[in-house]
C-alpha cells in the first residue's frame, strides 16, 4: 500500500502538467495556437472566447495573462520532466532506491502545490477581465462538463 501511494504521489501531478505540455506542442492557430500537434491551449481559448463573447479587449487581456505566466507554466513542466525522468531511472536493487523515491514524491508534492497556486492566480487574472454574466457563464459550462464527466464515468 505504502509503494501504491508513494507511485500515486509521484505520478499524479504529472497528468496536472500534461495539459500544458500538449499546449506547448502546438495547436491550431488562435489566442495561444501554433503550428502542427494537438489542439492545444490555443483552440481552447478561442473556444472559451467565442463562447463568452468576449471583445477584443478581453481577449487581450487573457492573451497577456497567459503569456505572462507561459515561463513559470515551462519551468513546472520542465521540472515535472526531471522528476518523471529520474523516476524512470531509478534501479529498484540500488540501495539509495527508497531515498530517490521519497525525493522524488516530495518535490511532485511541491509542484503540484506550485501548480496549484499558479492556475488558480491565472483563474483569478483572467475572472478579473470578464463580466459577473461571463463569469455565471462559465460556471454554467463548467458544472455541464462536470456532470458529463461523472455520467461518462458511472457508464464505465
Amino acid at each position: 500500500m505504502k509503494k501504491l501511494t508513494i507511485a500515486l504521489l509521484a505520478i499524479v501531478p504529472l497528468a496536472v502538467f500534461s495539459t500544458a505540455a500538449l499546449a506547448e506542442r502546438g495547436g491550431p492557430p488562435g489566442l495561444f495556437g501554433g503550428g502542427h500537434g494537438l489542439p492545444g491551449a490555443g483552440l481552447m481559448l478561442e473556444h472559451m472566447a467565442d463562447h463568452l463573447d468576449l471583445d477584443d479587449a478581453q481577449r487581450d487581456a487573457v492573451s497577456n495573462i497567459l503569456e505572462a505566466a507561459k515561463p513559470e507554466i515551462q519551468a513546472l513542466r520542465e521540472r515535472a520532466r526531471a522528476n518523471r525522468d529520474a523516476l524512470e531511472a531509478l534501479d529498484a536493487n540500488d540501495a539509495g532506491y527508497s531515498t530517490e523515491l521519497n525525493n522524488i514524491a516530495i518535490s511532485n508534492g511541491e509542484l503540484a502545490t506550485e501548480g496549484t497556486l499558479l492556475f488558480t492566480r491565472i483563474r483569478t487574472e483572467v475572472h478579473a477581465v470578464l463580466t459577473d454574466e461571463q463569469i455565471a457563464k462559465l460556471e454554467r459550462s463548467k458544472e455541464r462538463m462536470k456532470k458529463r464527466f461523472q455520467e461518462r464515468r458511472q457508464r464505465s
